[in-house]
């Protein structure tokens, strides 16, 4: 079966009980956006997956802390790590690395490169002292720029952060295609960090959390021509066959959940909708196009 799951938010319990009615009946994968602290909804979610037999995340409020203020927001962090694990039961959480875009300065990159792994190390003291885990998303910059982050979190043995990979960040905010982030996961994996996706669509100007049948209504479900060679929903089960043990949740509109999983998995039955995926590139070949070799040295 495949690895697909729903992301759903802290809010709106009339509509998250069904969510989780199947995602329980169907051993499908929750992640819960702890954003908005409502009661009821808590209530719902503690209630339905602590001690589920599927696979429970969170995701921290990136307005509220991030990779970027930890320095100043380690308390935060660690209010949300005990309730993710104590309330929901979760393994794990995503964590971004800032609410706002930093800087491409070149010049600027090792400074801020620095704050951010300080700030990681930081992290990683509280999910060791509460075993858990941390998953760092991609959000506003390009792939380079994750690069450079791994190799520092490598460098410095933080065995608790992973990474989170969003296809919708990624083809708003870089310059890469889709296939350069998978041979960028690929690499990843082979050093030992763990994986988790976020799935959905967009027209590549906004962040839309598009779901399939908003991507039919509008057809846009073809390749793009710039950044997924693939289309909807192909890509996601490209994905899927590259990484099949990481957690895959889609981020959609709540009341479109169940369909959207629903539409995705359906398209899989057809022998014509789905492309064969590339071979995975040697690790030696993904490993030379790191400039420096620095990624070859790390290994």
């Amino acid at each position: 079966m495949s690895n697909f799951g729903f992301k759903v938010m802290d809010r709106n319990p009339d509509l998250l009980g069904p969510i989780m009615d199947y995602a329980i009946r169907h051993r499908r994968p929750v992640e819960v956006g702890l954003y908005y602290g409502d009661s009821q909804a808590l209530d719902l979610l503690g209630r339905q997956l602590f001690n589920a037999p599927v696979p429970v995340n969170a995701h921290t409020n990136h307005d509220r802390f991030n990779a970027f203020n930890l320095h100043l927001t380690q308390d935060l962090l660690e209010d949300h790590i005990l309730l993710a694990r104590n309330r929901l039961g979760s393994a794990y959480s995503i964590l971004h690395t800032a609410s706002l875009p930093m800087t491409l300065r070149p010049g600027r990159r090792p400074t801020l490169l620095k704050l951010l792994l300080d700030n990681l190390e930081r992290a990683e003291e509280l999910c060791a002292a509460h075993d858990y885990r941390l998953y760092l998303e991609n959000v506003f910059h390009p792939l380079s720029f994750y690069r450079d982050i791994f190799d520092g979190v490598h460098a410095r043995g933080l065995s608790r952060i992973h990474f989170c990979f969003d296809i919708g960040h990624a083809k708003l905010w870089s310059g890469e295609t889709l296939m350069d982030w998978i041979n960028f996961m690929e690499e990843l994996a082979a050093m030992g960090f763990g994986l988790h996706c976020h799935l959905h669509a967009n027209q590549g100007i906004a962040d839309e959390h598009l779901s399939m049948a908003e991507v039919q209504a509008l057809g846009i479900g073809g390749a793009d021509g710039y950044y997924n060679t693939y289309g909807y929903p192909e890509a996601f089960w490209v994905i899927e066959e590259r990484f099949p043990s990481a957690v895959k949740v889609f981020e959609v509109k709540t009341e479109q959940a169940i369909a959207n999983l629903e539409a995705v998995v359906a398209a899989r039955s057809s022998p014509d909708a789905h492309p064969a995926p590339a071979p995975p590139e040697p690790l030696a070949t993904l490993r030379r196009r790191h400039a420096g070799g620095k990624r070859q040295q790390m290994a």
